[in-house]
């Protein structure tokens, strides 16, 4: 199925030479039209958050969903031009798991899903929050952690679409089962 036109114009806006900021406002508009505000207990929450990767300049900028007060997704936003650094990558690779370990315990379901996006580009992650060991980190001696190729799908594209879609879903059938919200 795929995204709503409003969604593909907000897309539509953007380039490659876009800021985070300039995505927000497209994601924004995606993760409305898969949690509406009248239904449910989902709240999309933009955060502003000061850099956890000393390779990081300036804020880094999150769209997270909650189910009441508690965190069930989260999307970092960096601009397109990220994915030609390895430091870049790198840095947006230790920020986006540094907000999953700082979140699991507040996730009222068994994983906390994440994706970080660069541009359009998407790469997942995900944690199980009932062992909050983190992430596995890439073995010593790796060069680059955080390889281009990991962010391997498109959300305009059919397969990115199916793929968060997939999560999204995933977050919303777990959700059904918390009783407290």
């Amino acid at each position: 199925m795929p995204w709503p036109a409003p969604v593909i114009r907000a897309f539509q806006t953007t380039s490659f030479k876009s800021s985070e900021e300039e995505f927000s406002g497209p994601y924004n508009k995606l993760l409305h039209a898969l949690f509406p505000p009248d239904t449910g207990d989902f709240i999309v929450v933009p955060q502003s958050l000061e850099p956890t990767s000393p390779q990081s300049c300036g804020p880094v900028f999150f769209l997270e969903v909650f189910l009441g007060t508690r965190p069930v997704f989260i999307l970092e936003l960096k601009a397109p031009t990220h994915l030609m650094y390895e430091s870049s990558r790198q840095a947006a690779d230790e920020e986006i798991r540094a907000r999953l370990g700082g979140l699991a315990s507040r996730c009222p379901i068994q994983t906390l899903h994440a994706v970080s996006a660069m541009g359009t580009r998407l790469r997942f992650y995900s944690l199980d929050t009932t062992n909050v060991a983190g992430i596995p980190q890439h073995p010593t001696g790796v060069t680059d952690t955080a390889p281009k190729e990991t962010w391997d799908c498109d959300v305009l594209d059919a397969n990115g679409e199916a793929r968060l879609r997939a999560v999204l879903d995933a977050i919303k059938e777990a959700c059904e089962n918390v009783a407290d919200v």
